[in-house]
């Protein structure tokens, strides 16, 4: 029997059909790719801007412990993880809730720590680039002074660890520009920041370390880490000697071929005095009050736009947003170019000097 156009029609509207309900799965999956839960630890940004004593936040991510985190950034009770098949005890809660990482409230939980799905990453990075380039112009000439100052200084060599990690990521950290870990919120065995972003930028990872008044440029790629235990005895014997020559010859000999001082105690890095009010020290003071001010003024609105529990906690997360794109710029305009010890290439262990400095607070 020859097929009737009726029955042509049928079968294409059976095929349209049946194609309908193989796609609505995908597009309900697209729809659903923003959400945070089921996304793996490593396939985000996240940033420790803290202080500690014993543990850092981080060390609470033990077994499915972040998938926890991102199922409590939409508040629930218990059922809400059986309900996403995610095992737990009460052990686990009770240890987000003492690592600050959690809160309950009468048996809701809710997650204090910032995690941000891809779309709402996107947003604040055009933001805080939109920022970037409008605050940059403001202060560049502030920056190419500081540049030129460095160089008279003798700093050639630490410059951009200078004007990244001292500048960018130490200086605006006082409390009177922007707040400093020790200022923000105690979580027991820490106190300060801890956030995620979806996804990572494409700049390689950096930051900065701090050893009581020696402080440390870092990246992902570095290879050389001098032993923390040596870089703590190292600033203690600066402390007392306030950046004259170290007399100390075993601490001498522990940092002997890092370059940080010769076989004389003589100190190599640079030697940053916080208040003397120097012309490195003002320009310093200069730059950071006007980046602060202005992320201060940009935060009043932003933190509350983005669920972000505190005003000084919305200035810190997006404030580091800002500091990768002022880098960005930094680099692209060529003010500042990364030395090789921080891109992972094998120059030797005496350039670590190269991507360290000391701070000293002036009374």
């Amino acid at each position: 029997m020859e097929p009737t156009e009726i029955d042509t029609y049928m079968k294409k509207l059976s095929i349209l059909l049946l194609l309908s309900l193989v796609l609505i799965p995908f597009e309900v999956s697209g729809r659903q790719n923003d959400s945070i839960i089921g996304r793996p630890y490593k396939s985000f940004d996240t940033s420790a801007f803290c202080s500690y004593q014993t543990f850092h936040p981080s060390e609470y991510l033990t077994d499915n412990n972040w998938d926890i985190l991102c199922a409590f950034v939409e508040p629930g009770r218990t059922h809400k993880l059986d309900s996403l098949g995610l095992p737990y005890n009460k052990s686990q809660l009770r240890l987000l809730e003492v690592g600050g990482l959690i809160s309950s409230d009468n048996g809701v939980y809710s997650t204090k720590m910032p995690i941000f799905g891809r779309k709402e990453t996107q947003t604040i990075r055009q933001q805080s680039k939109e920022f970037a380039d409008s605050i940059f112009p403001i202060i560049e000439p502030g920056i190419k002074q500081l540049i030129t100052d460095f160089e008279k200084a003798g700093y050639a060599k630490q410059t951009y660890s200078l004007i990244f990690s001292y500048l960018l990521d130490t200086y605006i950290w006082d409390d009177e520009r922007l707040a400093s870990q020790k200022s923000c919120e105690d979580h027991g065995t820490w106190s300060g920041a801890y956030w995620a972003m979806y996804e990572p930028r494409s700049h390689v990872k950096i930051g900065t370390n701090g050893f009581g008044s020696v402080h440390q440029n870092w990246t992902d790629e570095l290879g050389y880490w001098l032993k923390t235990s040596s870089l703590i005895a190292f600033a203690k014997e600066v402390n007392k000697t306030q950046g004259c020559p170290i007399e100390n010859n075993e601490v001498i000999n522990a940092i002997d071929g890092w370059g940080l001082t010769d076989k004389d105690g003589n100190i190599l890095i640079p030697i940053m005095r916080v208040g003397n009010n120097d012309n490195i020290d003002v320009l310093c003071k200069s730059i950071t009050t006007q980046l602060s001010e202005a992320v201060k003024s940009y935060c009043h609105s932003w933190s509350a736009e983005h669920n972000i529990s505190s005003e000084k906690l919305g200035q810190i997360i997006f404030y580091h947003e800002v500091m990768w794109d002022l880098l960005d710029i930094l680099e692209s305009k060529g003010m500042i170019t990364m030395p090789a010890i921080l891109k992972g290439e094998e120059v030797g262990k005496e350039h670590f000097g190269d991507i360290c400095f000391i701070v000293i607070l002036e009374d």
